[in-house]
């Protein structure tokens, strides 16, 4: 059974770390607290799951209201660290985010897929939508 909180401490933040870079590699540990911040701003929260005090799942939250989807609550990020996986956390930590949308009236969680979590995701009751992300890099404006 998974301790679940929000982490918001730079201590916690830093904290978590090592476990998000296994899902972000672009991240690095010297501007880490400062991009959470920025996405602070914006509504992102960052939840862990503890197994036995050790932070062993991720999860990355934000209320979001589209015209395509409504209200929603959007997973920007959910990691397990690759030493834990197939102990449940992933699906404890993901039922706790879907409380945490329930709770705040939003009728549904949104999330982004690598291909290699798409069986999780299914298992767990996520239909996966045929739209195919896409996106194109602009130059700054001088």
């Amino acid at each position: 059974m998974l301790t679940i909180r929000e982490l918001d401490s730079d201590h916690d933040l830093r904290t978590a770390f090592p476990l998000m870079a296994q899902l972000r590699d672009r991240i690095t540990s010297a501007t880490f607290v400062d991009e959470l911040r920025r996405q602070h701003a914006d509504g992102y929260r960052l939840i862990g799951g503890f197994a036995n005090e050790r932070l062993v799942a991720l999860a990355g939250i934000r209320h979001a209201h589209t015209l395509s989807r409504g209200p929603h609550l959007f997973v920007d990020d959910l990691v397990t660290d690759e030493r834990e996986q197939g102990q449940g956390y992933g699906r404890e930590l993901l039922a706790s985010v879907e409380a945490l949308a329930s709770a705040a009236g939003l009728p549904r969680v949104y999330l982004d897929s690598r291909a290699t979590a798409q069986g999780f995701y299914e298992r767990v009751g996520y239909t996966f939508l045929t739209a195919i992300p896409c996106w194109k890099e602009v130059r700054r404006a001088s």
